[in-house]
Formats: C-alpha cells, sequence, structure tokens
C-alpha cells in the first residue's frame, strides 16, 4: 500500500513539474518549431554514439561476470542491456530492467547469485563513475546548476561507495550477514545471505574492480558526444567537454526518487543549468525532448527482442 501510495506522488510530482513548465516557462509551439528544425545529420551522429555507450555498458557487465569466472557472451549481455533499457524506460522506476537483466542472463551465467551480485556491482560502479564526472564538470567548468546540486552530489557518491563497499568487502559483507541473520527471519534471511555473501568475492579483484571503474569513465566519452552532437543539432554553441559534465549533472539529478523516471525534473533542470549559459527555456527543453525520444526510440529494440526471446521460448517449451 505504502509503495503505491510513493508511485503515484512521483507521477503527481512528475505531473505538477510538467504543468509549471509549459505554462509558465515554455511555449509549446515554440518548441515545436525548434525541435522540427533540428539538424537530422547531427541528430544522427548523436544516435551513433548512444548505441556505441549501449554497447560499451554491454561490454563492462560482460567483464564484471568474468571477475567471477563465470562466462556471459557479448551477445547475451547486450540483448539483455537492450531489454533491461526498456522495462526502465515503459515501467516506473529504475529497478525493473535490473530484475529483468538479472533473469534474463542467470541461466547462461549458471547462478542467480552471480547474475544478482554482477548487475548491482557493475550498477553501482557506472553510477560512481556517473556521479564523479558530474563533479569534476562542475568545479572545472563553474555549471551552475542549483546551490544544493555539489551537496547532493556528494551526498550520492558517498552512499553508492559506502554500498558497494559494504558489500565486497568481506569483514563488512560479514558483520552485514550478521545483522540479517539476527533480525529477519530465518525464511527469508537463508536466501538473502546466500545472495549477499556471493559480493565478498568481487573483494579478491581490487585491480580488476578498479579497470572496471576506468572503462565506465572512459565510456562516458560516449555520452558526452550524444549529448555534444544533441546540442549541434539545436546549434548551441558548448563544447564537448561542457556536453559530459551536463549528461552526468542531469542524470545524477534524475536519480533523486521524487519524479517518475525523471520526467518533468530533467526539462526542468535542464532550463535551469542552460540559462546561466544564456539559452532560452524554449531551446534548452528541447535538449530534454531529444535525449528522452531517442533513449525510448533505441530502448524500442530491447522491446523486440524481449517478445522475440519470449516467442521463442513458447516454441521450444
Amino acid at each position: 500500500m505504502k509503495k503505491n501510495i510513493y508511485k503515484y506522488l512521483r507521477i503527481a510530482v512528475s505531473f505538477v513539474l510538467l504543468i509549471y513548465l509549459f505554462y509558465y516557462l515554455v511555449d509549446f509551439k515554440s518548441l515545436t518549431g525548434i525541435i522540427k528544425g533540428s539538424n537530422l545529420k547531427f541528430l544522427s551522429v548523436s544516435v551513433a554514439f548512444f548505441m556505441m555507450s549501449v554497447f560499451a555498458a554491454a561490454f563492462r557487465w560482460q567483464y564484471v561476470v568474468s571477475l567471477k569466472n563465470r562466462k556471459l557472451t557479448f551477445k547475451t549481455s547486450l540483448r539483455e542491456y537492450f531489454i533491461g533499457m526498456f522495462f526502465n524506460n515503459f515501467l516506473p522506476g529504475s529497478v525493473g530492467g535490473d530484475v529483468a537483466r538479472v533473469i534474463g542472463a542467470a541461466e547462461e551465467i549458471g547462478s542467480k547469485e552471480i547474475s544478482v551480485s554482477s548487475v548491482i556491482v557493475e550498477r553501482l560502479i557506472g553510477l560512481i563513475s556517473l556521479v564523479a564526472i558530474g563533479l569534476t564538470g562542475l568545479i572545472f567548468l563553474n555549471i551552475d546548476s542549483g546551490s544544493d546540486y555539489t551537496g547532493i552530489s556528494i551526498l550520492i557518491l558517498v552512499t553508492l561507495s559506502v554500498i558497494l563497499f559494504a558489500l565486497i568487502i568481506r569483514p563488512v559483507n560479514d558483520a552485514v550477514c550478521e545483522l540479517i541473520q539476527t533480525y529477519i527471519p530465518e525464511k527469508i534471511s537463508s536466501n538473502l545471505i546466500l545472495y549477499m555473501k556471493d559480493f565478498s568475492g568481487y573483494s579478491k579483484s581490487p585491480f580488476k574492480l578498479l579497470v572496471v571503474f576506468l572503462i565506465s569513465f572512459a565510456f562516458k566519452i560516449f555520452d558526452g558526444f550524444f549529448l555534444y552532437f544533441i546540442f549541434k543539432s539545436l546549434a548551441i554553441n558548448l563544447t564537448y567537454p561542457h556536453a559530459i559534465a551536463m549528461f552526468a549533472i542531469i542524470n545524477v539529478i534524475k536519480m533523486i526518487p521524487i519524479s517518475l523516471n525523471g520526467i518533468g525534473l530533467s526539462a526542468l533542470s535542464w532550463v535551469i543549468i542552460l540559462k546561466s549559459f544564456n539559452i532560452d527555456e524554449n531551446l534548452s527543453a528541447s535538449v530534454d525532448f531529444l535525449t528522452i525520444t531517442i533513449s525510448l526510440v533505441i530502448s524500442g529494440i530491447g522491446g523486440l527482442l524481449y517478445f522475440a526471446k519470449n516467442t521463442r521460448n513458447k516454441k521450444t517449451a
């Protein structure tokens, strides 16, 4: 019941933000005119870099699985990543996509526990690198995203790092397992501890985990170019460093769980951030519209792959 109330509150927040955006800040006619006039050549390049980013993320996940001496083919990793994107974009909240990935990859990996731990470790390291890039951009490019952004980012960065270390450092992991065993009924705790203990195995490969972080940090290059060419398509004269930093900042803001998948919150954030570069509200909102539209269209590939996989499984059953 509480979960449903929280979901409806997030929907309400998104609805209020969108009303405020289109009633007070953005002229819908001007917005559609800007989008229609966008440069298709630059948008095509932007889509290509978005696809590269998905391929890079799939490779990162495959590498994390290999740390547990298990095999996940790149073909499966890429397919399940696309399917995860589909669920993320078309279901409330961002957890559904990770659950879909866990289920989809478990059979090939040969372990539900490793499937769960690999997805969570990969996701945490990816988010940590994203927040780190956002903070770096904020400091060195003097990007104004609101007075509370730095504090929120540091809090998120510390929280994610603590969660990661609590999961993979064996003494901390053992202490968490002991708490679970003490305070949670045995029927639930026995399975939960089984999954928890699997995380501690990653602490045996600290250098390889650092490599995962560096891979994740490096692959954000594609995300930067994805946004940079959206800027170019709208004739916004901002540099590539601004693009990669702003991509991180917006995605960190979207992580704040007050709206439905960041809808409304991201558009308002673009308006506030780009205002400091003397870019008007309609153009700013166009950036959000194009980034979301490209993401939705590309994630549609995941929907096709999901239904194709289900059809194939039914035929072989």
